[in-house]
């Protein structure tokens, strides 16, 4: 491919898009699996249990409590199903202000002996109205039948799909609504330790807010100042013993969730690093850089352990009036150990890796600025805090106090546990709720770039298999976050100062420190997203060491003395991505957050050590490469312009995925792009030769948090959106028939169904098809693709759908569609015949 990438992208297609009414197109009927009972005797039983509730709910109410502790008429239990059977989950739950029974959690356990067998715990809230229709459930089922279409009586007994795939309904213990993974043990019953406590939200939050301090109050618990407000959660921290929550938050009707408090990860870094004349090469570098930063320049803001910022590299890009910190006094300066932490984050979002700059004699130009706010403190003795409330208020305070200032806000701090595994968490959440821009008013969208967590490797045998196995860390498994991961060109070890020792990843894989995606379930999204450069570890057989020339250099906070300190892991790599997403918004400052970040991952590419291992023809393989490094290593001169030979349209529009008909939920549209191709060139001079398509659709999710996944009604995410290609040879109308329903006649489908057997990409939907950013790519020849420049972007379902009673379901929201062609044929000109006409472009209307 030519290297002359010098002519901005063409922006401004959606002139060439309409809007078009869709409906889901296919009606896949996939009956529900139930086991077969002994009709009288699991009747029975299932009713049995369920008078017992009501007895015990009785009791409870009979049972006289401590003097101000509040009791509301409702009980907690859970239902259990067989193994290998789903539960009824949709009919477990009631969708009013003042519901009688809803599902609180939802479990999903793996046979300890069976593979691929599993089981489901449901907890519920249950009033007495609530116990009473399930018992009425239970009495249908022995003594009613269904009957058919022609009204006639069948031999299947009625609530059959509910009643006979339940196991067992026991009475919820507190150990019910604890929703880590099992290695993060439920805390002894008495030991004192602080929860994130997870409640949902009803009609009257203000009394149940009331209640729960009360409660916990009367009992001596200590309550998080901090709170999470979430579409249908609000989360506290309380510090107290299990026996303490027992006797007083169970009481209330709104307890949903109970989570262990995230922690912070340590900081890596290296200190040691040998250069002579350190203040001539400070003085050398201070004196060919030129700033160039103005009043409405980017910012790269960072959430980390403050910027020490008289550092003479860094203070003309960081005043004083910039520099944040959550609590006063730890003061604005960075505090963590050896060389610092953030002050080494500022030195590589600021210049890049020193290494480099030092070695040129050119001029640098900086165009944009710093800020820092210190989120962070390893001396702290404070308890935990609601790191998600912390990250939402270090994000609005900056933009409140420099509103026109456009940012980057990077992150690098995350969660050691592993008990999220892709899961969304409250700090997660938070993150995809900055990123949506719900933390502003009016909403404000905002880019933020997550480190995607360490992996320590002791000895040279790790390495791999470890990074595959140990997890992207909280709170990068952020749906809206730009999550950045670590590969590695760093292989260069002075073999006279350390014989015998090696580079322990080969140049151009992925790096030692990089974690994975790669044990997490299929719905959640595949991080990391992208990887940049993170160093590289060195080994002498099995032991491994950290190495000079293997590191990254930047700015020691000991600004008179060290000056300058190596650095490296996935912290190094989300500065590195942070100063490029900086470049890319001021080059496109019209551009939006969502597409600076689809720009990123769209020029991202995999090198040849990082395809070595890997088939692209097997599922499972493209799975595995997607979930270790992402979508591979940003190019930053193809994220800024393209080239003759390299075309890439960019398009932001609003669409409204769904409303409301008759008082049902409703798909709405979706839009067809008949692209400006340039067809001459394609069918004419490339031919037969290769050419390559690359689709990238960005867009935001509003999270809707809480551990009740398994039921399809409880999305996450808001919205989906994806992306079709018109094929071969295929004619418009059947492509719009393809696309929806509503091009048919036919009736939409309220199953995520895909029809993977026609698909002509890459990767395939089945892989890209996670979280809120897509992107695949297919090679093929000049004359095909010359016929292919039509392409559609959908609605699939989301909570904004599921969940009408949130208010939500006519939400307009963006996204961002970006479209490269590419030749290796240097010779031809793709750009000009599309330049030429989207200048004189007529929009295309709806039919």
């Amino acid at each position: 491919m030519a290297d002359n990438f010098d002519k901005p992208h063409i922006g401004r297609i959606e002139e060439y898009a309409s809007g078009e009414q869709y409906k889901y197109p296919t009606k896949i009927k996939v009956d529900f699996p139930i086991t077969q009972r002994n009709r009288s005797e699991h009747g029975n039983r299932i009713l049995r249990k369920l008078q017992v509730v009501r007895q015990q709910l009785q009791l409870a109410e009979d049972t006289e409590l401590p003097e101000n502790i509040i009791r509301d008429d409702a009980i907690y239990v859970t239902f259990i199903s067989e193994w290998g059977y789903p539960l009824k989950f949709d009919q477990l739950h009631q969708n009013t202000d003042r519901p009688t029974y809803q599902i609180v959690n939802i479990k999903q356990e793996k046979h300890p002996e069976q593979e691929n067998q599993y089981r489901y715990r449901v907890a519920l809230m249950l009033t007495k109205g609530g116990i009473s229709h399930f018992i009425k459930k239970a009495e249908q089922y022995l003594t009613e039948n269904t009957k058919d279409r022609e009204g006639n009586i069948t031999d299947t007994p009625k609530s059959n799909p509910l009643i006979s795939n339940i196991a067992n309904i026991k009475l919820a213990t507190l150990e019910a609504f604890w929703s880590d993974d099992p290695e993060i043990p439920f805390p002894d019953e008495n030991e004192i330790v602080w929860w994130e406590v997870w409640f949902r939200k009803t009609d009257n939050d203000n009394e149940r807010i009331a209640k729960v301090i009360n409660n916990l109050e009367e009992l001596d618990a200590q309550i998080g100042r901090l709170q999470l407000d979430f579409p249908e959660h609000f989360v506290r921290l309380v510090k107290a013993s299990a026996n303490q929550l027992s006797e007083s938050i169970m009481l209330l009707d709104n307890l949903a969730e109970l989570r262990h408090p995230q922690e912070l990860s340590d900081f890596i870094t290296q200190d040691g690093i040998s250069i002579s004349d350190k203040e001539q090469w400070l003085q050398d570098l201070s004196e060919r850089t030129e700033n160039r930063f103005n009043k409405n320049s980017v910012l790269v803001c960072l959430l980390d352990s403050g910027v020490t910022n008289q550092h003479a590299l860094i203070n003309p890009s960081l005043p004083d009036e910039r520099l944040y910190t959550w609590i006063e006094d730890w003061g604005k300066f960075d505090s963590e150990r050896g060389g610092g932490h953030g002050t080494g984050m500022a030195g590589l979002a600021l210049y890049g890796d020193l290494t480099q700059v030092l070695a040129n004699s050119g001029t640098t130009q900086l165009y944009h600025g710093l800020e820092s706010f210190k989120i962070y403190h390893p001396q702290s003795p404070n308890d935990p805090e609601m790191y998600g409330a912390i990250y939402e208020y270090a994000c609005a305070t900056p933009i409140v106090d420099n509103p026109n200032h456009p940012r980057v806000f990077c992150l690098s701090v995350t969660n050691k546990d592993f008990g999220f595994r892709g899961r969304p968490s409250s700090s997660s959440a938070s993150v995809d709720k900055i990123a949506f821009g719900s933390i502003l008013d009016p909403k404000e969208p905002q880019l933020i770039l997550v480190s995607g967590g360490n992996v320590r490797i002791e000895n040279a045998e790790e390495f791999p298999d470890k990074n595959f196995y140990e997890s992207v860390q909280d709170p990068a498994q952020a749906y809206n976050a730009l999550t950045v991961g670590s590969y590695t060109r760093k292989d260069r070890i002075d073999g006279q100062q350390w014989p015998g020792w090696n580079p322990l990843a080969i140049n151009g894989a992925m790096a030692p420190s990089n974690s994975t995606s790669g044990t997490w379930e299929t719905q959640w999204p595949n991080k990391p997203d992208i990887v940049m450069e993170g160093g590289n570890l060195a080994h002498r057989e099995n032991e491994v060491d950290y190495k000079d020339t293997l590191q990254l250099l930047t700015t020691h906070k000991d600004h008179r003395i060290n000056i300058f300190q190596t650095f490296g892991d996935t912290s190094a790599s989300v500065a590195l991505a942070s100063k490029m997403a900086a470049e890319l918004k001021t080059e496109y400052p019209d551009y939006w957050p969502e597409t600076i970040r689809g720009l990123m991952v769209h020029s991202a590419e995999w090198t040849d050590a990082m395809l070595q291992n890997y088939n692209l023809n097997l599922e499972t393989d493209r799975r595995a490469l997607l979930r270790s490094v992402g979508y591979g290593v940003p190019i930053l001169n193809r994220a800024k312009n393209s080239s003759n030979n390299s075309l890439t349209l960019v398009s932001q529009r609003s669409i409204q995925p769904y409303r409301l008909e008759k008082s049902q939920p409703r798909y709405n549209e979706y839009h067809l792009y008949e692209l400006p191709w340039p067809v001459d060139v394609l069918r004419d001079e490339i031919g037969d030769g290769d050419v390559t398509i690359k689709v990238t659709l960005s867009y935001y999710i509003e999270p809707n948090p809480g551990n009740r996944q398994y039921a399809s009604n409880f999305r996450y995410h808001s919205h989906e959106l994806d992306f079709k290609l018109i094929k071969p040879l295929e004619p418009l109308n059947e492509f719009k028939r393809r696309i929806s329903a509503a091009s048919s006649g036919t009736d939409e489908n309220d199953d995520d169904t895909i029809d993977t057997s026609s698909e002509l990409w890459t990767l395939k939907e089945r892989i890209r098809s996670k979280g809120s950013i897509k992107k695949d790519f297919k090679t093929t020849s000049g004359v095909e693709l010359s016929r292919r420049n039509i392409l559609s972007v959908y609605p699939k379902n989301g909570w904004y759908r599921t969940r009408k009673q949130l208010g939500k379901i006519d939400s307009i929201v963006r996204y961002s569609l970006i479209v490269t062609i590419e030749t290796p044929e240097q010779e031809v000109d793709l750009y000009t015949p599309v330049f030429n006409m989207v200048q004189t472009a007529v929009p295309i209307t709806s039919t």
